[in-house]
């Protein structure tokens, strides 16, 4: 794996000895190398399969875990882009590293991906999102922030294109990284929400395009709401309002052979020409869709929706 300090001592390398190390003449401007975060004192990581190692530190006294897969194409010239993927609540980076099934595609294009592990709340893992993780001390937020600036100091990110998706309790997440960090391009959602304290205290930093993937028949995270999460139609309402998109979305209906339908809605003219897009199936409920299990791909879906945007709103 190659890794950032080989960018540094380069960079430093041209910049004060730029004759002896082969740096030529020319006029071009002085490199400039960037900024190095200290990893944390603790900070370790270990093999855990192929291409994936396990990392560990401690974030605000709570020992942290996260697991990192590297595409074997990953180079010093790919500029990768960072896909961050959140388990639910109960559940695993492991598990969710493997029913999510992203390895391929970041094999394709060339992303780097992150699987953080969530801490325990009464002894099950979560996401301090508010809601039903009232009582929760965890500084989620500034946990995944550290991962990026750590994942930015070990290899060649592309910041402008930094992503998160999860499942359930993950989605939540992926909503409070989109209204609490300026460093995310885009957020997908699969079963997830947001609680009252996420939308109470969501400021985004820019305009944001947004993905919800849901089921009518979610029975954990109901498509109506409840007292301790937001409504599928008021989130997507929060989001179309705050990008500035047109009022009403564009819809189009796709019937299935077995009498279920999907909808896919795509609110239009946002500012920065980003997207705010929600896909609903008639009969799915609280999983993460497949071809083989609901004839939707929520893995392709997120995937081909990220591709079209950075930072700065849609790609050219």
């Amino acid at each position: 794996m190659i890794m950032k300090n080989t960018k540094i001592f380069s960079a430093l390398c041209v910049i004060i000895f730029l004759s002896s190390c082969g740096g030529g003449g020319g006029s071009s401007s002085p490199i400039t190398p960037p900024p190095v975060t200290q990893n944390p004192s603790d900070f370790a990581c270990t093999s855990y399969q192929t291409n994936t190692r396990k990392c560990s530190f401690t974030h605000n006294g709570v020992l942290r875990e996260y697991y990192v897969y590297t595409p074997s194409s990953y180079t010093p010239s790919s500029n990768a882009p960072l896909l961050f993927i959140f388990h639910g609540y109960g559940s695993s980076a492991t598990n969710i590293l493997y029913y999510s099934d992203f390895q391929d595609r970041a094999e394709q294009d060339g992303y780097i991906l992150v699987y953080p592990q969530g801490s325990l709340l009464n002894g099950v893992t979560h996401w301090n999102v508010g809601g039903w993780t009232i009582g929760s001390t965890v500084d989620d937020v500034g946990f995944t922030e550290y991962v990026i600036d750590i994942m930015i100091n070990e290899y060649y990110i592309n910041t402008d294109r930094i992503y998160s998706t999860g499942m359930s309790n993950g989605g939540y997440m992926s909503y409070g990284l989109a209204c609490s960090s300026s460093k995310f391009a885009a957020i997908a959602s699969v079963t997830g929400s947001m609680t009252p304290e996420i939308d109470n205290n969501c400021a985004p930093d820019h305009p944001t395009p947004i993905m919800q993937i849901h089921g009518l028949q979610d029975s954990t995270v109901l498509y109506t709401g409840a007292s301790w999460s937001l409504s599928i139609p008021n989130v997507m309402e929060y989001w179309s309002l705050y990008n500035a998109c047109d009022d009403e979305p564009s819809s189009i209906t796709t019937d299935l052979n077995n009498g279920s339908y999907i909808l896919f809605d795509s609110y239009q003219n946002c500012s920065n020409n980003v997207g705010v897009e929600l896909i609903l199936h008639s009969t799915m409920g609280h999983t993460w869709p497949s071809i083989n299990s609901h004839s939707l791909s929520a893995t392709d879906q997120i995937w081909s929706f990220f591709a079209k945007y950075d930072i700065n709103g849609a790609i050219n």
